[in-house]
Order: structure tokens, then C-alpha cells, then sequence
């Protein structure tokens, strides 16, 4: 059950450096952790899972050990020390289990309570855009969790008529609803489940409101892909074949956390005997995947009109990014 967790110290600071996969993100964020104390939060959608470690870059070693703080139903919470930095939200569930971006914001705020609390600074670091907006502009329907019967129900329905029943229950909402949002049945069920939730929305209040600041790290397109192939290789050199043969002895394709880059990328090779020939294939998919991601993460974070857009490729770049951060952790800006 997902309660409604709320801040113990409000308005204190918090800073998040977001941006796409291969922009160097970790690594500016533990250099700034370590010059102003601060303990980094992963938001990552993919290293929340346990024992996907090379296909997630998790940057751990295999002399890494887990820092348990709390636990929070039934989920252990904790750090990894990372250059010597405590990085919170890595290794949090089962590749077979589910997890959603309410459950993530409730967790996220218990860290970050816990390290303000040590009076150190909070740094949210990641590419899930998702994670990173509920906790700048959180949702007033997290209060209301899956309703796994009706689930089963409309996921047998057509999305034509997932539109309609929306249409009857709610036609303000249906007609505020974009073009892509109308045709995602995912997204169809979730607002038909809110709408007939008995439970009241959050009021802005209860949500909690942080003092954010967010840096969103950027780079051409080109030389993002060309770090992605890099990282593919170096990944693929580390053992990414072998670490998911392990998880398939426990776990299963379907599961959330092997349906997922770099790893469901695998199946149309993993599911035969002799998968070699195949390979390369498989290899190349994953690329375009990694790619594709990418283009759409740089289109999320446009979005966000964070507080800062930074370059990483242009000269000095870490210099701008360090005066930025020490304005606002000066309170002068």
C-alpha cells in the first residue's frame, strides 16, 4: 500500500541534474556532492531492479556493499558508496516485481528527509523523467493505487471503447487529452481507474511543494549515440550476455525488469540453442533502441523548461554547471 508520505523538514534544498542517457550525468552530480555535501538519489527506472547491474550501468564493483537505512512495505532502502558518495534508490526490487512512479516519490522523499535531516544536500540524478517530475510537479492522483480487478476488465477492451467509457464518465478530461494520449490504452485505464476511485485527489498541501533546483545536462545528438555504441561495447566486454542468462535461471522475459532496454533486446537470441548467428542482430537492435531512447529523452526534458540547460559540449562546461550550483546553494540566485 502506498501512503501518502509527507516531508518532516519542508522547503529545505534540493538539486537534480537530469538529462539523456550518456550526457555524464552521475559524474557531475558526485563532483558536486562532494564540494557542497551532498548525497545522490538515483532516478533511473532500470536501477531500481537487483541484480541487473551491467546492462543498467550501475557503475558498482563487485566489492560494493548496500548501506540499509530503512524499509518501507516490505522494500529495503538504502546506499551504495560510489567514489566514496552515497548514491540512494539502487537495487530496490525484484526483476519480477512492479513498481510505479508513486511508490518511487514516496521513497525518494524518505531519502531525502533522511539526508537533509544529516544536514547534507539531496541531488537527484537521472534520466526517467517521470521520477524526476513527481517530485518538481507531483501528481495529485498518487493517493489512488491500482485497481488490479478493473485492470483485467478494460485491458480485454478495445481502445475505441476505452475512449468511450472515459468519454461517459469524464468528457472534460477526455477532450483535454492529446492526440497520443487518446490512443494509449495504458493511459485510458489509469484515468477510467482515477475517475472511479472513491478516494479525493491530493490538494496541493498534502503534495508539498520542495525547493528545487534543476539543472538539465544536453549535448548534440551525434555525440550522444556515438557514447551510446561506446557504451554498448563496454558493456557487452563486461559480461551483459552472461548477467542475463543469470537473471533468466530465476526470472522470465515477461517480467517487468528484463522487458526492459538492453536486456528484452536479447530474447530473439537467448531463446535459442545456438544463438551466435544471431547475435549481431540482437546487438544492432539494441543500438537503434539506445538511439531512439535518447531522442525521446532530449523531447521529454524540453519539456521540463528546467532551470538550467547545459551543454556539456561546449568548453568548460562543469565550470558553468559549479558557478550555477554555488549561486543557488549561496542563496543568490
Amino acid at each position: 500500500m502506498i501512503k501518502n508520505f509527507k516531508l518532516k523538514i519542508k522547503n529545505s534544498k534540493v538539486l537534480i541534474i537530469s538529462g539523456p542517457t550518456a550526457t555524464g550525468k552521475t559524474g557531475v552530480a558526485i563532483k558536486l556532492a562532494q564540494k557542497y555535501n551532498g548525497e545522490l538519489i538515483s532516478a533511473d527506472s532500470r536501477q531500481i531492479y537487483k541484480g541487473m547491474d551491467i546492462g543498467t550501468g550501475k557503475d558498482l564493483n563487485k566489492n560494493s556493499i548496500f548501506n540499509f537505512q530503512f524499509s518501507i512495505n516490505n522494500q529495503n532502502v538504502g546506499f551504495y558508496l560510489i567514489d566514496k558518495t552515497p548514491v540512494w534508490l539502487l537495487d530496490i526490487i525484484n526483476p519480477n516485481q512492479s513498481f510505479s512512479v508513486a511508490q518511487y516519490r514516496q521513497l525518494a522523499l524518505k531519502a531525502i528527509d533522511d539526508i537533509i535531516s544529516r544536514g547534507k544536500l539531496p541531488i537527484i540524478v537521472g534520466g526517467t523523467g517521470q521520477y524526476i517530475e513527481s517530485i518538481i510537479n507531483p501528481q495529485d492522483t498518487f493517493n489512488i493505487k491500482p485497481n488490479y480487478f478493473l485492470r483485467l476488465f478494460l485491458n480485454r477492451l478495445p481502445v475505441r471503447l476505452l475512449q468511450l467509457t472515459l468519454r461517459l464518465l469524464d468528457i472534460k478530461t477526455f477532450r483535454l487529452l492529446n492526440n497520443s494520449d487518446v490512443n494509449n490504452s495504458r493511459r485510458l485505464i489509469r484515468r477510467i481507474e482515477i475517475k472511479l476511485s472513491r478516494k479525493s485527489l491530493l490538494s496541493k498541501r498534502d503534495l508539498g511543494r520542495l525547493n528545487t533546483f534543476h539543472i538539465s545536462l544536453t549535448d548534440n545528438i551525434d555525440n550522444i549515440i556515438s557514447k551510446i555504441d561506446s557504451r554498448i561495447q563496454s558493456r557487452l566486454d563486461l559480461g551483459l550476455i552472461d548477467e542475463i542468462k543469470n537473471l533468466l535461471i530465476k526470472y522470465k522475459w515477461t517480467d517487468p525488469g528484463l522487458n526492459t532496454l538492453a536486456y528484452y533486446d536479447f530474447k530473439p537470441c537467448l531463446v535459442r540453442t545456438h544463438y551466435d548467428a544471431f547475435l549481431q542482430s540482437c546487438i544492432d537492435n539494441w543500438s537503434i533502441h539506445e538511439h531512439q531512447y535518447a531522442r525521446r529523452q532530449k523531447t521529454w526534458f524540453k519539456k521540463f523548461t528546467p532551470n538550467y540547460f547545459i551543454d556539456i559540449s561546449k568548453p568548460n562546461s562543469y565550470k558553468q554547471i559549479d558557478s550555477i550550483v554555488s549561486k543557488w546553494y549561496n542563496k543568490r540566485i
